[in-house]
């Protein structure tokens, strides 16, 4: 793809030197819209309590489930809310799942003192052969037991199931379904010119913790690649076909929180300087380096400084004084959604997914990915397990139309998939990796929604006889 194209301009690093030296024009994306601002908190007010958001959840979810459930177990089906159930009676029921975990964190439990239990160790998993579901409505709640996979979902996600009522006072499930994806507006047609195409390049976790020069070596590599500054002409070419850059959260390293200097004594701490200062200095220089170039949109992750809960709202423009010179510079939430050139984009920095991997036994971020998608639900576990602000009028995690590419940024490989939906939705699922760690970024081809990683290297004293850089063409 990116490579493929390059690689049809004849002029490389091996060829004279030319007398007139081309400039390559950067390709602007034709249209854009940011479309973040129902992530975009107004009044934020924590003296309400979160069962309003789980409310509100099932109230806006229950017409796609009952029209789904429609679709899969007929027009006739009996759809019955849990005080209306009756023993014996095949039936659908609509509600939220609760799953009951025995490994789960609780601060309740680690403080109890009659039971003087030790801290939990942290875990990859918490889940757990004895956990239980349960089903909940406006009124009542019920266990569920049957065909139903316990392991794999988690607390928050809306459903219907079909089963019936025991004399035991469970509901034996004989079927379930989920909302499936939302409608899709279809992708707006484009130059099918090889040359004429346009991409945007995911970035996440830059990582960048004020330490020394190497660490920045692969980030330099990359914005050189993205303002044209490396590789030949036809990698020149190509780069300047990418029309927008988008950072998915975590620019800062976890090194920088210094959450240790909280509990220190006022004295002790006075004249140090917090680790993300520096960080957050090199974090201006290289995004002045790219906004001078393509434009950027940058999202907060977990290790940003901005609040902790999702939605994540924009990083203040106080903190890049040399960059938000530039209005190609574009500070956004996380979640983030945006049209460009007619291709709606959907993402994370991560956390709704990291989450869900912990108390489910999906062991695929893409599978996550594509698992939200068929709930219609950004992050279900929100606000049991993962913090967010709460909500009372409507759950702006829900679905209202189906991106043509859903990304989650800050993963440990790279991963793309393209599913398909129930009415012919088309979607690219992206799992960006952690930039710090895999140096690898993900280059989108707006017009064949084809996605191709970009690994950046760099070579050291012990890597004299093999000379490494960056890698284009993988």
């Amino acid at each position: 793809m990116f490579s493929e194209q390059a690689a049809l301009k004849i002029p490389t690093l091996l060829s004279p030197l030319s007398a007139n030296t081309p400039t390559f024009a950067r390709v602007p994306a034709v249209t854009y819209t940011n479309s973040s601002q129902p992530f975009r908190l107004g009044e934020r007010s924590f003296s309400r309590q979160y069962a309003h958001i789980y409310a509100t959840r099932l109230i806006q979810m229950r017409p796609f489930l009952v029209s789904r459930a429609q679709q899969m177990w007929g027009s006739e089906v009996r759809v019955r809310k849990l005080c209306e159930l009756q023993h014996g009676e095949e039936c659908c029921v609509v509600g939220t799942l609760f799953k009951a975990m025995q490994l789960q964190p609780s601060i309740l439990r680690e403080v109890s003192e009659e039971h003087n239990l030790l801290p939990q160790p942290p875990r990859n998993k918490y889940i757990h052969p004895n956990d239980e579901l349960i089903l909940e409505d406006e009124l009542q709640r019920i266990k569920l037991e049957g065909a139903i996979d316990v392991a794999k979902l988690v607390t928050g996600t809306i459903l219907a199931v079909f089963g019936c009522g025991r004399d035991d006072g469970k509901f034996l499930v004989r079927d379930h379904c989920f909302a499936d994806l939302p409608p899709q507006e279809p992708m707006a047609s484009l130059d099918t010119d090889s040359f004429s195409c346009r991409f945007v390049l995911l970035v996440s976790g830059l990582g960048l913790d004020g330490g020394g020069g190497e660490s920045l070596l692969g980030t330099q590599l990359l914005v050189d690649m993205v303002t044209g500054q490396l590789g030949d002409e036809g990698e020149q070419c190509t780069a300047a076909h990418i029309s927008r850059v988008i950072l998915a959260g975590n620019l800062l390293s976890q090194n920088t929180q210094s959450r240790d200097s909280i509990n220190k004594a006022k004295y002790l701490t006075k004249k140090t300087q917090a680790a993300s200062v520096e960080a957050i200095k090199m974090l201006d220089e290289i995004l002045l380096q790219l906004s001078a170039s393509v434009p950027v949109d940058v999202m907060p992750g977990e290790f940003d400084p901005t609040n902790y809960t999702l939605p994540q709202q924009p990083l203040h423009p106080c903190m890049f004084p040399m960059a938000t010179a530039y209005s190609t510079l574009q500070l956004v939430t996380n979640p983030y959604q945006a049209t460009i050139d007619g291709v709606r984009f959907l993402g994370t920095s991560g956390q709704n997914v990291s989450d869900i991997f912990r108390y489910s036994s999906m062991e695929d971020h893409l599978e996550i990915l594509e698992w939200t998608l068929r709930v219609r639900h950004i992050s279900p576990t929100a606000p049991d397990t993962l913090g967010c602000y709460p909500f009372y009028k409507t759950d702006p995690f829900i679905f209202p139309e189906c991106p043509h590419i859903y990304f989650c940024g800050n993963t440990s490989s790279f991963g793309s998939k393209v599913i398909q939906g129930p009415e012919n939705q088309t979607v690219l699922l992206v799992s960006v990796p952690d930039f710090s760690v895999t140096q690898t970024a993900c280059l989108v081809n707006l017009r064949s929604l084809a996605c191709q990683p970009i690994h950046f290297s760099s070579f050291g004293a012990e890597d004299e006889e093999v000379l490494g850089g960056p890698d284009l063409g993988s």
